[in-house]
């Protein structure tokens, strides 16, 4: 045998992977599996293909500040942000079919087929407009072409106008903060179906509710709103509440797309995944994001937003390689460190938790919150950019420890 042949037997083949997704968990999988496969002695080797509707990166965490006009946009070009060996393709993925590893692409109004031997599955969420009216009557800023919608709407506002903000979550405060701090002359109210960010403790409920007040902000607990209709919302209890612009933050849903593909998921659609976020019936496809769940048991704790989309990516992304190397993919194990909430520009409260999000009872608040606050966002940017040369830069809190005999969860 030559040695050119003995070499080319001892040269792995390129596995290639598509990521669907590019938001925080699937352009941090992308970086990590690029750097990752590059930094290693092994001679694994992959190529990666990123599938996204817009060439931008939205961060979606600032899209409250685009909404009220204090920041000019919340996106970043993709290319900025991606690894450089990173293919590219804007369209959107209209059907993924699992037996066949290919991925449908609708992109300049023709199909493309994209063949794959892994698929990261990371389409994200969006606001849920089942509502009746939300989808006509309604903005939301869960992404960034109602945001920049939401921030003309708000900008020509003239004289004592009344902005209706459904939800009371987090979105929802940080929202109606930043609006009313930029536009003092806004009548801003809060409409929510439970009370104010109930998950959280009442002391640091009292703190926040506080400085809504002293923005000008109002509320209305225990007000679901069943219908939105041209500048009216209706509760259901048959109120009436008239608005000038109305913005829905009350709850988010995910694309349809595993479901249609015939993918295994729960009755909200998202894709369903065991502890190492390998799809439960097809073991070439691994989930990141919002749009994917875990065991319930070990996984309750988790929420949807950025703080759990980035640990998923990484750990797609490790759960790949392992299966690259031949190796058996770790389990998941996250956690949450804090809650940060901005309130305007100047103030902020930080609550930090134990690793399954209970609360601690320390927290920061007022103009150094605000600093928190700011110094995640930038951190949350800045880490999946540091991705394409240094694997494993962004590192995630560990989850709790498994629940004792007498069912009480160990806190770290």
């Amino acid at each position: 045998m030559t040695k050119s042949n003995v070499d080319r037997m001892s040269i792995k083949p390129v596995h290639r992977v598509v990521v669907v997704g590019a938001g925080y968990a699937g352009v941090l999988a992308a970086n990590r599996l690029l750097s990752g496969a590059a930094s290693a002695s092994d001679g694994v080797a992959c190529s990666v293909t990123v599938v996204n509707p817009r060439p931008d990166f939205i961060e979606r965490i600032r899209l409250h500040e685009v909404a009220a006009g204090t920041r000019a946009t919340a996106a970043t070009p993709l290319r900025e942000v991606l690894h450089p060996d990173a293919a590219l393709v804007i369209g959107k993925v209209a059907l993924i079919d699992p037996d066949g590893h290919v991925v449908k692409v609708l992109a300049d109004r023709a199909v493309e087929s994209i063949h794959y031997d892994t698929l990261v599955y990371a389409v994200g969420s969006a606001a849920d407009q089942s509502v009746p009216g939300v989808a006509e009557h309604a903005y939301c800023v869960a992404d960034v072409d109602s945001a920049d919608a939401l921030q003309a709407a708000v900008a020509a506002l003239t004289g004592q106008r009344r902005v209706c903000i459904v939800g009371g979550g987090m979105t929802a405060i940080e929202t109606a903060a930043e609006i009313a701090a930029e536009h003092p002359q806004l009548d801003v109210e809060i409409l929510c179906s439970g009370a104010i960010l109930g998950f959280m403790r009442k002391s640091a409920r009292r703190k926040i509710t506080a400085k809504l007040s002293k923005l000008g902000v109002t509320w209305r607990e225990e007000t679901s709103v069943a219908e939105v209709k041209e500048h009216s919302v209706f509760t259901t209890n048959g109120e009436r509440l008239d608005f000038d612009v109305c913005v829905w933050t009350a709850s988010f849903a995910v694309p349809d797309l595993a479901f249609t593909s015939g993918l295994a998921t729960d009755a909200s659609g998202r894709l369903r995944v065991d502890e190492t976020l390998t799809s439960i019936d097809h073991p070439d496809i691994i989930g990141a994001g919002d749009a994917v769940v875990l065991p319930p048991d070990a996984f309750g704790h988790l929420r949807m937003g950025c703080a759990i989309a980035l640990p998923l990516g990484g750990h797609a992304a490790a759960t790949v390689l392992a299966r690259m190397r031949g190796q058996q993919p770790e389990p998941l194990s996250v956690g949450f460190v804090a809650q940060c909430i901005s309130i305007g520009r100047r103030d902020g409260y930080i609550q930090f938790v134990h690793a399954d999000d209970s609360p601690r009872s320390l927290s920061l608040s007022g103009r150094t919150g605000a600093r928190f606050k700011e110094a995640i966002c930038s951190m949350t940017l800045n880490s999946l950019i540091k991705e394409q040369t240094r694997p494993g830069s962004y590192k995630a809190p560990k989850g709790p420890k498994a629940a004792p005999a007498d069912g009480e969860r160990v806190r770290r």
